[in-house]
């Protein structure tokens, strides 16, 4: 399954979520679903700002593949 690393990179960028909201116009639930990996379709809009916000150069940096038999619950 494919997992978004938003959390994680957040972090390491010191951003939370109102920031990276008011940065991109994606609204600040959606941010939060989408940081907890509960929202299962993303737009490629909204990948798009994230990535070019946050200063991401690869979708490697932001997206990840994760072996169902691995993943955590």
């Amino acid at each position: 399954m494919l997992r978004l690393k938003l959390r994680e990179v957040m972090f390491e960028k010191r951003w939370n979520p109102k920031q990276l909201s008011e940065a991109t116009g994606i609204r600040w639930n959606s941010i939060d679903d989408m940081m907890e990996n509960r929202s299962k379709r993303w737009t490629v809009e909204n990948l798009e700002k994230i990535m070019e916000v946050l200063d991401l150069k690869d979708v490697s940096e932001l997206i990840e593949y994760v072996d169902q038999g691995t993943a955590e619950v």
